[in-house]
């Protein structure tokens, strides 16, 4: 479970890594789970494409990274619903951002072995952006290890502290998936830290924190899923505030925005 001192680190950098959070057996069934949603309903691509991937990757490796990317594993396996009110989870996230949160997306990232595919520097926020009601965003990210996740895999690196800087103007288009300028932020430029990982630890981050990860150079299979919540009052940027915005409540009770109590 999350210390005060993991609390914390969370606020003040923007992120943390709890270990363990998954027991071995649960790792094993919700991988085994995974393997067979991948194999049934996955499809193998070169990753995100952009302009980025000539300044992460030489030569013909632009054109041969591996990924498999599959949003809601929970439409294929009821293992994979009920990850969303996991004990350790719900009570992380409670005590990390808020009493109410929603979930928001779950998503898989996995890095097939021998070069699987990297991810320049980004913040989560240009994918989903959402007005913030009080001080401060409050969207988590959860990236849950099905496999060990050490340096050479392509584990993931965050920049400290850069959520703190709010929302940064993205590299966007139909031609890439957002990111931010390699000008200026790039792995070469910027320190960040490694955050190595083991089956079955998480990594909670600020969807305004920096991150990347290079490529899985190892020959086994690096895959991570990326659990998304926020609290409960957090809404879409331009959404009308009468308008109902409802998803799966993990933790809390939601009330009633007072903007929609008057238009009622």
């Amino acid at each position: 479970m999350v210390t005060p001192e993991q609390v914390q680190q969370y606020r003040e950098e923007g992120y943390v890594k709890v270990e363990g959070l998954f027991s071995p057996d649960e790792v094993g069934e919700l991988g085994s789970e995974m393997v067979r949603i991948i194999n049934e309903w996955g499809q193998e691509t070169i990753g995100w494409h952009g302009p980025w991937r000539e300044r992460y990757l030489k030569g013909e490796e632009q054109q041969t990274t591996k990924a498999v990317f599959l949003h809601n594993p929970q439409h294929y396996s009821a293992t994979w619903g009920r990850i969303l009110f996991h004990e350790g989870l719900t009570s992380s996230i409670t005590k990390l951002v808020s009493p109410t949160m929603q979930w928001h997306h779950t998503v898989l990232h996995a890095k097939p072995p021998t070069l699987g595919t990297p991810f320049p520097m980004h913040q989560d926020y240009p994918f989903y952006p959402h007005q913030y009601p009080h001080e401060g965003a409050d969207f988590i990210d959860c990236l849950v290890h099905l496999d060990d996740a050490p340096a050479e895999s392509g584990c993931l690196h965050v920049v400290p502290k850069s959520h703190l800087g709010g929302p940064l103007e993205h590299i966007t288009g139909s031609h890439t998936a957002p990111h931010l300028p390699p000008d200026d932020y790039h792995p070469d430029k910027i320190e960040t830290v490694e955050i190595p990982a083991k089956a079955g630890d998480v990594i909670f981050f600020s969807y305004l924190t920096i991150h990347w990860s290079d490529c899985n150079r190892t020959g086994d299979w690096r895959k991570g899923v990326r659990i998304g919540f926020h609290d409960a009052e957090m809404r879409p940027v331009g959404k009308d505030p009468a308008e109902a915005y409802n998803n799966t409540i993990a933790t809390g009770f939601k009330s009633k925005p007072e903007s929609a109590a008057t238009a009622s």
